[in-house]
């Protein structure tokens, strides 16, 4: 819902960055909350769906922390000239104290504006199953609060939109629609300050650019705290899956100096932890293939020096592969030891098994396996599980229903794997396949295309995540105890829902 305007103070900053309130929000510093925007907004009335997504800014309505993509944009920008006068990253409820007639360009970061995402679709699935009647979900909803806005339409200052999830308004063909004027895809800090700069002077604007790859010293240190305390240390992946963007971009490490410059930011902001990101953080400081556990170990050990006797700095990790735990398995240990996971302590982590199929694994995902065998695939997986496990690691795995090609032995064999997973301490997520990267042109996988077997893979998925996400929550408070207990409660409820599923 558009919030109430008040008399505007001021004229408002030349450019503004902002972003949807499920996207913009601090989630209390607990990013794993973020998975809430994939519920459709109509199951939570308004007042409960905010208090998820909680903001923080001041009179001006400059956002006291930002999703990362945004606080590296304005970064560009401000290396390209432009002031902090000039710029804000803006609360998206408060674009009334930020845009005015001074404004003339207003860019916004996208994951999923339309609710295409496969986590939205599994979301509205599984709730309507459960009876309930869903509608669009709570990041795209507030997508829309941002887009339709009315101030846009007073002030008419260009709009430009980037972020993972641009896709969705290219390929549905509602970029017009929606009164985008450009749409970024790809690495947009190499781009953004010739766009912005074009913008502010009135000019016409392409409506599609496409950013390249920019190298690690040349993409901008942050100026704005990062929710979360996220930092990137990486950015690619290399192993070219090819359902899979970040795959089939070339791998490449930040160097730790800018690294420990953009911690220390989120520090003095009052965030005591860093989140790393990466599509496989054991691969920091390598050339891509084998772990290198002397980078890796010196950064954490770099970052922890950063605090002081009455704050340590904690560690989140992203993404871990398979493929690096197998080279390396001292390192894991080595990482657990050093964050001393044991007893409650413990940490998550994400990993991407997405089929239990060799047939799959050679023809869409070939480096993922690298330098192992496929035929060690089902081995690497278990032996991995088995290692993060007495480790005192939490694990999301991720399997595809639905990979072009895909047969009924295939999916019998990620049956297996998921049956054999089932005894660590880790959530399984049913991916429904998506068209992306080299795989965009194909169609989509449907739940009505879904085969009796992918329908007990999915069920065993989702029951399992039922069963293992409550143990994912921290209980370190008598408020966060109940909090607990009250969602334990209602995932109990999914999994008797869940075990009388059958096939429609």
């Amino acid at each position: 819902m558009t919030t109430k305007r008040k008399d505007k103070s001021s004229d408002g900053f030349k450019i503004v960055l902002t972003a949807d309130r499920a996207l913009m929000s601090h989630y209390y510093n607990f990013s794993g909350l973020g998975f809430v925007s994939a519920i459709p907004y109509n199951v939570f009335p308004s007042l409960v769906s905010d208090r998820f997504f909680p903001l923080r800014s001041d009179e001006q309505g400059r956002m006291s922390t930002a999703q990362l993509g945004l606080c590296k944009i304005e970064a560009a920008l401000l290396d390209y000239g432009f002031s902090s006068d000039d710029v804000i990253i803006s609360d998206p409820t408060k674009l009334n104290l930020s845009i005015g007639p001074r404004t003339k360009a207003v860019g916004i970061g996208v994951l999923d504006p339309l609710g295409l995402s496969y986590g939205a679709k599994v979301v509205s699935f599984v709730l309507r199953r459960f009876g309930l009647k869903c509608r669009e979900t709570i990041m795209s909803k507030s997508f829309q609060n941002v887009i339709f806005d009315p101030i846009l339409r007073r002030y008419k200052p260009k709009i430009i939109v980037g972020g993972q999830g641009v896709w969705q308004i290219m390929d549905s063909g509602m970029q017009e629609k929606l009164g985008v004027d450009c749409v970024v895809e790809g690495e947009g800090e190499g781009v953004v300050g010739e766009i912005f700069e074009k913008a502010v002077h009135g000019e016409d604007l392409p409506k599609i650019v496409k950013g390249e790859m920019v190298s690690p010293e040349k993409v901008p240190i942050i100026r704005t705290p990062s929710r979360c305390g996220i930092v990137e240390i990486t950015r690619g992946c290399g192993r070219h899956c090819q359902f899979c963007v970040p795959g089939l971009l070339p791998f490449r490490s930040f160097p730790k100096e800018r690294i420990l410059e953009e911690v220390r930011l989120n520090i003095k902001s009052g965030i005591h932890g860093a989140s790393l990101q990466s599509e496989d953080a054991l691969l920091y400081g390598s050339d891509g293939s084998e772990p290198n556990p002397k980078t890796v170990l010196d950064l954490l050990h770099s970052i922890r020096a950063l605090g002081d006797e009455e704050h340590e700095i904690g560690f989140g990790f992203e993404f871990f592969s398979i493929s690096s735990i197998m080279q390396n398995p001292k390192l894991v240990e080595d990482i657990s030891e050093f964050m001393g996971l044991q007893g409650d302590n413990y940490s998550v982590v994400e990993i991407g098994v997405e089929t239990g199929s060799p047939k799959l694994l050679s023809k869409y995902m070939l480096g993922k396996v690298k330098p192992f065998k496929v035929c060690d695939w089902k081995d690497m997986v278990l032996s991995s599980a088995e290692l993060l496990h007495s480790n005192n690691w939490r694990v999301c795995y991720s399997f595809i229903l639905g990979l072009p090609g895909e047969t009924r032995e295939d999916v019998l064999k990620s049956l297996e794997l998921v049956d054999e997973l089932k005894s660590y301490n880790c959530v399984i997520v049913p991916i429904i396949f998506m068209p992306a990267g080299t795989l965009r042109k194909r169609e989509d996988f449907t739940f009505e295309l879904m085969t009796n077997e992918h329908w007990e893979l999915f069920r065993r998925c989702i029951e399992q995540t039922l069963s293992k996400a409550p143990s994912f929550l921290k209980s370190d408070s008598a408020v966060k105890k109940i909090r607990n207990a009250l969602i334990r409660a209602f995932f109990y409820l999914g999994i008797i829902r869940m075990r009388r599923w059958k096939k429609e």
